[in-house]
Formats: structure tokens, C-alpha cells, sequence
């Protein structure tokens, strides 16, 4: 296999979900040559959206499994927010607003299109995987599984979740401590198995009227259910209503499962799972008030479940200390040019993977100066 670019790039970043894309925009702005290497079809990570078995009109359908939307509060991201906000690739979504976390804002017309907008200046290499990294001359060769070099560069930022950085970090040109880090964080994090579901009659449309666009549920199977086709850029309702009315498409539905209930499930048949978690949503639809949901009636639709592996990234005080919601960190050694960003630096979330991303491109835009 030969390179993907004879280019020796200035920063080459493994991973395109939001720190990543982040942190590409950023410092191409600054003026360095930039690729981002992602193992995945397109941008977006765990923010990303998945492809559906299910059409409408003809076209492929698509939904949010992984981060629905994200909160922030009025003092973060203000800046970025506002220009994301003007260029039309988020948008507010009040019915996830929650007043200890700030308001919500979700991708239009989806998570991705963030991540997309966010890279769209920069070489990407998808469909690509990254298993070993090592430096010689002051540079970074990038290699894939067979140990071929794909990509160099003078510095590497590594996005990846926190197993897979830490695979990365077993180069010997790579800080102990930070394997260390990253062999921790990776014990603190948990899959999570989510499923799309479509109410394909006008029956089931009514059953589901009544429930709120974002829900969180203490369920011993289910963790949040979010009204996908409810969020801005989503709705067949041009008025902009949360629930389309007079509309025979149908609405479709995210649930996210537990993540004691997913790590218990980890290794169980995508098929059962959909069983499972269709039948924990239509047990939570009989018990809203005035439900009379026939439980023996097929009408609604559960799409094949993804489970993500590398799911939640839960703080640890092992990792950054007394890690407060929306904290973030960054590793960086300017002596041999090579990094990592990402939300489990942190609280896990969208938000303190921007932030990581932001204090490591000030802290390398700084050491160039």
C-alpha cells in the first residue's frame, strides 16, 4: 500500500468526531497543513449518524444513535456557538434544555453535520485505521494494521477513545504516563446499546402524541428516549411544531439503553436487544396516563440496535483529578510534537471535547509563536 498523500503534513489528527474536526478547523485557520485519518465512513465520532434499513420517498433514511445534542452553559463556547449558529449547522432544541447543564443545541439537519462543517477545509482520510504510530527525523509515520505507512507528518494529535489512544500510545516514542492515563480512562468506559423506532400507523402516532420530545427515564433498561424527527431541521412540520400534524410519515424515536443494562448485554444478538429494548419502550408507553397501548399489536418498528463499544467515558478522579461537569484537559509535548484531545481528558461530554480541543491548539498556536 502506498501513501494516502505525499504531503509531509503539518499536524496529522487520528479521529474525526468533535475534538478532532475541531481542532483541524482551528489550526488550518492558523495556517498549518492538516489531515484528519478516520477509521470510519465520515466525521462525527460518537456524534456521528447512522444509516437506517428503512426509506421514505426513496431515500435512505438516517438518525442520531449515538449523541443526540449537547448542552452548554450561557459562559461556554459562546463565540463558536453563535458563528455555528449563523452558518445554519446547529440549532437551538429547547425540549432537551436542562437548568443544571444549560441550554441544548443539536446538529442540523444532523449531529454530523457539525463535524462536517468543522473539517470541510482539511484532507480527510476515512475508511482508514490507524494501529501504530513511531518517529524518526522529527517525523511522524503513520501506519496502518499491516504496519504500512499511510501518512506523515511533523505532529500528531491522537482524538480517539481512550483504548484505542492507548494502543496508539504503546510507540516507544510516546510518554509512559500518558499510556498510563489512557489505560485508566479506558476502564472508566462503558458501552451503551441504542435503537431507532418508527411509528408506522396512525394508531401508533396517537399512542406516542403525548410523549415529551426528550425524556429521561429511571428504567431498568432504558436511559433516555428523544424524539428524533422532533429536532430542528428534522420535522416535517415547516411551522416548526415538535410533532408534525396531518403528516402520514412516520416519527422515529431514539432510545438509549442503561449503561449497567448495556454492559450486561454487551455481547448479545443485535436482533434480541431490538426485541428487548422494543418492549421496555411499549412498557413505559402502557404506563403514561390515558395509554391504552395493545401490547400484542406490531405497530411499532424497531430498527436493527447499534451498540457502541467505546459508549460513555465516565470522569475519574484517577484521570484528571476532581473532574466538575464540563471540565476538560489536553496532553501535549511540544519536544517531539505529539498530542491528545478528547472528552474523556474530561467529563465525557460534546462540550469538554471542544474545550480539550481548544486548549491544545491555543497551547500549540502559542509554542509557534
Amino acid at each position: 500500500m502506498t501513501l494516502l498523500s505525499n504531503t509531509l503534513y503539518d499536524v496529522a489528527i487520528i479521529g474525526a468526531g468533535v475534538a478532532g474536526s475541531y481542532c483541524a478547523s482551528v489550526l488550518q485557520k492558523a495556517g498549518y497543513q492538516v489531515c484528519l485519518i478516520e477509521k470510519g465512513r465520515g466525521t462525527g465520532g460518537r456524534a456521528s449518524s447512522r444509516r437506517l434499513p428503512m426509506q421514505e420517498e426513496g431515500v435512505q433514511l438516517s438518525c442520531d444513535l449515538g449523541a443526540p445534542f449537547f448542552h452548554a452553559t450561557k459562559n461556554q463556547l459562546v463565540d463558536d456557538i453563535q458563528q455555528w449558529l449563523a452558518d445554519d449547522v446547529i440549532a437551538p432544541w429547547p425540549a432537551a434544555n436542562l437548568a443544571h447543564k444549560g441550554l441544548a443545541y443539536t446538529g442540523t439537519p444532523s449531529m454530523s453535520a457539525l463535524t462536517r462543517y468543522l473539517a470541510q477545509h482539511c484532507d480527510l482520510y476515512s475508511s482508514q485505521r490507524i494501529s501504530h504510530i513511531d518517529r524518526t527525523d522529527n517525523v511522524w509515520f503513520l501506519r496502518n494494521d499491516s504496519y504500512k505507512t499511510l501518512i506523515k507528518a511533523k505532529r500528531v494529535i491522537i482524538t480517539a477513545p481512550a483504548a484505542q489512544t492507548a494502543h496508539l500510545l504503546t510507540s516507544p516514542d510516546a510518554p509512559n504516563a500518558w499510556l498510563q492515563q489512557a489505560h485508566i480512562a479506558s476502564r472508566q468506559c462503558a458501552p451503551q446499546w441504542s435503537a431507532v423506532v418508527s411509528d408506522g400507523t396512525e394508531a401508533s402516532k396517537s399512542m406516542l402524541s403525548n410523549m415529551p420530545d426528550m425524556l429521561e427515564v429511571d428504567h431498568p433498561v432504558l436511559a433516555k428516549i428523544i424524539h428524533d424527527t422532533a429536532k430542528p431541521g428534522r420535522s416535517t412540520n415547516s411551522a416548526g411544531s415538535s410533532k408534525p400534524t396531518g403528516s402520514s410519515k412516520p416519527s422515529r424515536w431514539v432510545l438509549q439503553a442503561n449503561l449497567e443494562w448495556s454492559e450486561l448485554h454487551k455481547d448479545s444478538d443485535a436482533d434480541e436487544i431490538g426485541v428487548l429494548m422494543l418492549a421496555a419502550f411499549k412498557q413505559l408507553l402502557s404506563e403514561q396516563e390515558d395509554s391504552d397501548l395493545d401490547l400484542t399489536q406490531p405497530e411499532l418498528i424497531i430498527a436493527t440496535p447499534h451498540l457502541w463499544r467505546l459508549g460513555r467515558h465516565q470522569p475519574s478522579s484517577d484521570v484528571s483529578g476532581k473532574v466538575e461537569e464540563q471540565q476538560a484537559g489536553m496532553l501535549w509535548d511540544p519536544s517531539n510534537g505529539l498530542a491528545v484531545s478528547a472528552d474523556w481528558l474530561g467529563a465525557g461530554t460534546v462540550v469538554t471535547a471542544v474545550l480539550s480541543a481548544q486548549q491544545l491548539c491555543q497551547a500549540m498556536i502559542d509554542g509557534d509563536c
